[in-house]
């Protein structure tokens, strides 16, 4: 009886751990910084910067372009869709097809539990998936 004790107790706090976890709210700083995205064998960059509490802007490079985007967190995702050079808000352009205002196709960006994010975007090949992890600020020698 003494051995399942502690045994029962370290699957109590593992229970526990995952449901706090799970409990974390996320907010638009988990996702502020650079990212590092591999989309179908190509190394894609995501600079995603903070407007106000659910709201973001961000540049997806991307063979040679940089691509202007707009999104909302909602939950655990942020949606963006993108920006036509020069346009306001009501001239969205899809990111993948420069195209004109009503074919914005979205790119949704979630942050997993791990601190890496999964997402989709649309290509046109049809949608696909990708997953990316935040660079890290190397710390300069001493």
């Amino acid at each position: 009886m003494m051995k399942m004790l502690p045994l029962a107790l370290a699957v109590s706090l593992l229970a526990t751990a995952t449901v706090a976890a799970q409990d974390q709210k996320v907010t638009m700083d988990d996702f502020v910084g650079t990212w590092n995205i591999e989309v179908m064998s190509h190394q894609v960059a995501l600079v995603i910067e903070k407007q106000d509490a659910t709201k973001a802007t961000a540049t997806m490079m991307m063979m040679g372009r940089d691509m202007p985007l707009k999104g909302e967190l909602v939950d655990r995702t942020v949606t963006f869709v993108g920006v036509k050079a020069g346009a306001d808000d009501a001239h969205l352009a899809s990111p993948q097809h420069g195209g004109q205002a009503g074919t914005a196709k979205p790119i949704t960006v979630t942050l997993q539990d791990d601190g890496t994010i999964t997402g989709e975007m649309m290509t046109s090949n049809g949608p696909v998936k990708w997953t990316g992890e935040k660079l890290r600020t190397r710390k300069k020698p001493q």
